[in-house]
This record gives C-alpha cells, structure tokens and sequence, in this order.
C-alpha cells in the first residue's frame, strides 16, 4: 500500500509539471523515450522524485497525463 501512495505521489507532482514545462523548440520530442524515461523513473523510485525526464522535453501535457495514468495502472495491477 505504501509503494501505491508514492508512485500515486511521483505521476501526480509529475502531471502537474507538464504545463510548466513546455518546450518552444519545433523539434518533435521522442515520444518512446519519454515513456521509457518516466517507466524507470518509477521502477527506481527513491522518495518522491518529481523531475520531469530531460526525455520528456516537448511533449505536451496531454501525452504526459497518458503516458503517467498507464504507468499507474501498470503499477497498480501487478
């Protein structure tokens, strides 16, 4: 139960740097290696990281929410 509250603390700080974190850059960020950056985020959870993945530079907060919400059900269903 307690690995469940901080991997719901680390999506959630991390949904909610997406607005903030925007890049202007017309570059298309690797959207495979945002995921795979945000999936070992977790795996190595230490506390409560709430960095965003230099991977994830340019993905827009929509993808983010996905990309974080599939982690948690990953995560909650094993």
């Amino acid at each position: 139960m307690r690995t469940r509250t901080a991997i719901t603390a680390v999506l959630l700080a991390l949904a909610a740097t997406t607005a903030a974190c925007s890049s202007s850059s017309s570059d298309k960020p690797d959207l495979a290696a945002c995921k795979a950056a945000l999936e070992k985020q977790v795996k190595d959870l230490k506390g409560t990281q709430s960095k965003r993945p230099d991977a994830c530079d340019g993905v827009d907060a929509k993808i983010m929410d996905q990309y974080t919400q599939e982690i948690f059900d990953d995560q909650t269903t094993k």
